[in-house]
């Protein structure tokens, strides 16, 4: 798409960025602004970068944001991403970068972070290719329960309105460019799955936080409500983040097996980077308390640091097909930071490869079972203690994008628990 002229009928362009939770935010602009803000870019107050999910705004933030008045930010589009929303004609959408006052990177800004461990990877000559599945609720938009009482996994045919408004969404995702490869229906009433094509790093990610929004849209429009919250509900399944990652050169696959030793020391390296690190990154790809109630034995989500082949009781499973190899992390949330957890996950990837490091014994049978592995952060508050104490993460991020981060998901964490529950007054009054 021309980056000198809008496309024909285009009457409104959205200048969209991430938050600090990947949520889209941004402006519309009309069309006859678009030339002078793709060279300029646009300014916007700087809370987006470290406000609460519904945007509240916090005076002990540790940059002392609101101390020093709030100051703006900028946004810059980047002209290549520009594309047309056909659920709303004559709108284009295109994705800013975010920078400070210098039109330096800002430094809260994680998609910045992202790009600085691609840069890394390059001066390797390494591309990270990924995918990332991720599952969510459809469900009504006034009660917020399912459209169905019935259980229909991977089914193709039933009586609820399922399979209808599936085959919709996946269209709109086609027709706005997005490389969808299948959609199912999932093990939860109203849980569905959309994957896209896996690809180089720093396109994949970007294709699934423009799915995400999308999927909200085209919901919305349907009078529905789409939700990637990890576990919604006590008694169906819990929706997960899975991350593939694959090594690349030349296009030619750097996890392919070793004709002579099978899999190749770079991949194993690969590998035990992504499990040295899982435990204190996971606050990164599961930042709520419904994150960690989804993160229960005997589920599909892992409950501990394991890594073996086909095997759904693990963190990390090894991936065989066509002579080559992928990983696939297991343990996040898809309401995270889809940049925060890539970049995490990269980065432990990337410092096993420079320090050589290997993972432990392949986990051959019942990870939850399995008294050899280490067990994942299971509440908020640990995995904040363990982010908090790592090292790699202050390296790739920067104390102040971590520093804010924690504080950010403290004060986030004490919103949902600090006041009392229904549950709780139901349990407790008439009996103590």
């Amino acid at each position: 798409m021309s980056e000198e002229q809008l496309p024909e009928g285009i009457h409104t362009v959205e200048l969209v960025y991430a938050d600090v939770f990947g949520i889209l935010r941004g402006k519309k602009i009309p069309a006859n602004q678009w030339e002078r803000l793709r060279d300029e870019g646009s300014h916007t107050a700087g809370s987006p970068v470290w406000w609460g999910v519904r945007t509240e705004v916090r005076d002990d933030t540790p940059d002392r944001s609101v101390e020093a008045g709030i100051p703006d930010m900028a946004i810059r589009p980047e002209p290549d991403t520009l594309r047309v929303v056909p659920w709303k004609p004559g709108v284009a959408q295109v994705f800013c970068t975010i920078e400070d006052h210098d039109g330096n990177p800002h430094p809260l800004c994680a998609r910045n972070a992202f790009h600085r461990v691609l840069d890394e990877f390059a001066q390797e000559r390494i591309e990270p290719k990924v995918a990332l599945e991720m599952e969510f609720f459809l469900l009504d938009g006034e009660t917020h329960l399912p459209l169905s009482r019935d259980l229909n996994t991977y089914g193709i045919h039933d009586n609820s309105p399922y399979g209808d408004l599936l085959i919709e969404i996946q269209r709109g995702l086609v027709d706005f460019g997005l490389p969808v490869e299948t959609s199912i229906q999932e093990f939860g009433r109203g849980q569905l799955e959309i994957t896209l094509q896996y690809g180089p790093a720093r396109r994949a990610v970007h294709e699934a936080i423009l799915m995400r929004h999308a999927v909200k849209e085209l919901a919305a429009a349907r009078g529905l409500v789409a939700t990637y919250m990890s576990k919604p509900f006590d008694d169906e399944s819990g929706s997960g983040l899975h991350i593939h990652h694959s090594l690349w050169r030349d296009d030619e696959n750097l996890f392919a097996a070793d004709a002579d030793r099978g899999v190749p020391d770079l991949a194993m390296h690969y590998l035990g980077g992504l499990q040295r690190h899982i435990r204190d990154l996971s606050l990164l790809s599961s930042w709520s308390i419904t994150d960690y109630k989804r993160r229960q034995e005997f589920s599909f989500s892992p409950t501990t640091d394991a890594w073996g082949g086909d095997n759904r009781t693990v963190a990390l499973r090894m991936i065989e097909a066509h002579g080559s190899y992928r990983f696939e992390q297991r343990d996040g949330s898809p309401m995270s930071n889809l940049y925060l957890a890539v970049t995490g996950q990269l980065a432990a990837g990337l410092d096993g490869m420079r320090n050589s490091l290997l993972p432990r014994a392949k986990c051959e049978g019942n990870a939850y079972t399995d008294p050899d592995q280490l067990g994942l952060p299971r509440s908020v508050p640990e995995a904040l203690a363990r982010l908090r104490g790592s090292a790699l993460s202050r390296e790739v991020f920067g104390d102040q994008l971590i520093d804010t981060y924690l504080n950010t998901i403290q004060w986030e964490y004490e919103q949902v628990t600090m006041p009392v529950s229904d549950l709780e007054r139901r349990r407790y009054i008439g009996v103590v």
